[in-house]
């Protein structure tokens, strides 16, 4: 990765001395004709127009690419953090289950199925009923 880094730190100053060396010794020119005009450039001045304007039209490809995606990233993210509350609930429930709190363990259960939207989390919902349906009749 270093080596690459000063590979490019090394290579631009010796690209950038035979640009400007390609760029000062240019006299051509470009003659764009379309009756009744006549337009007469630097061959220098359009390319740089012609590079610019291809690095304009990428960005703004990018640019709207990037909008295109978005609401799915939004949505992505939106699951990601769902999930990530979701786990955390569960984590949470089963620390009450394991302490004996039923009751916090089963509202932990209902809101990581809320957030996770799983069938193993139902079969989860089962167990806790039963397990505190057991504990009630033990009582």
């Amino acid at each position: 990765m270093i080596k690459h880094k000063v590979l490019w730190w090394l290579l631009m100053p010796l690209l950038l001395a035979c640009l400007v060396w390609l760029v000062s010794n240019n006299q051509g020119y470009v003659l764009i004709v379309r009756t009744p005009y006549r337009i007469q450039i630097s061959f220098n001045f359009f390319m740089a127009v012609y590079v610019l304007s291809l690095l304009g039209l990428h960005y703004c490809l990018r640019f709207l690419h990037f909008l295109r995606w978005l609401p799915l990233k939004k949505r992505s993210k939106k699951e990601t953090l769902n999930l990530k509350a979701g786990n955390a609930a569960l984590l949470q429930g089963m620390h009450a289950l394991a302490e004996g709190d039923f009751e916090k363990a089963e509202a932990s259960a209902k809101l990581a199925q809320e957030l996770i939207q799983n069938s193993d989390l139902e079969k989860l919902m089962l167990a806790l009923a039963t397990a505190k349906c057991k504990q009630d009749s033990l009582k």
